[in-house]
C-alpha cells in the first residue's frame, strides 16, 4: 500500500506533462511569421542582372484590415552588384504599408484565417526607362519570396 500512493502520482504527472508538452509545440508552430522580399532585376535580352536599379514600395493590400495601403514615402532601394536588394521585415514594417507588427516593430503576418495572406505592390525604375510595377504575394506559409524582374 506505501508503494501505491507515490507510484499513481508518479504517473499522474507523467501523463499531464505529456499532454503540455503537445500544447505548447503546437501553439509555437502558429506564431505570426517576420516577412521579407528579395528581388532581383534583370535585362531578359541577355540574362545579366542590372546594378544600381531603383525599387521602391509602393503599396500592399492586407487581408487582416482589408486595407490597400499606400506608403507615405518615396524611399528608394538600389540593386547591388548581384542586382538584388531586400527588402526585410523592417523596410517592409517602416513603409506603413498596412503590415501588423511583433514587439520590435517588424512586419508579421499571422497564422490566422483572414490575416495570413498580403500583396505588395513595387515599383522598379531607372532613369531613360519606363517604370514596371509588380505584385508580390506574401502568406504565413511562404513569408519570405524571391521575385525576379525582367526590365528593359
Amino acid at each position: 500500500m506505501r508503494f501505491q500512493l507515490p507510484f499513481l502520482l508518479l504517473l499522474s504527472v507523467l501523463f499531464a506533462s505529456c499532454g503540455r508538452g503537445v500544447r505548447r509545440g503546437s501553439l509555437f508552430a502558429q506564431r505570426p511569421r517576420l516577412v521579407s522580399i528579395l528581388v532581383e532585376v534583370y535585362d531578359p535580352n541577355t540574362n545579366l542582372v542590372w546594378d544600381g536599379i531603383s525599387v521602391r514600395i509602393v503599396e500592399s493590400y492586407q487581408e487582416w484590415s482589408g486595407c490597400t495601403c499606400a506608403n507615405p514615402y518615396t524611399e528608394w532601394f538600389l540593386t547591388n552588384q548581384d542586382g538584388r536588394v531586400l527588402l526585410d521585415e523592417y523596410d517592409l514594417a517602416d513603409a506603413q504599408v498596412g503590415f501588423q507588427q511583433d514587439y520590435n516593430g517588424a512586419a508579421v503576418l499571422g497564422p490566422g484565417y483572414g490575416e495570413d495572406e498580403a500583396t505588395v505592390l513595387l515599383e522598379v525604375d531607372a532613369i531613360g526607362f519606363a517604370p514596371v510595377y509588380v505584385e508580390v504575394p506574401l502568406s504565413w506559409d511562404d513569408p519570405d519570396v524571391f521575385v525576379e524582374v525582367p526590365f528593359y
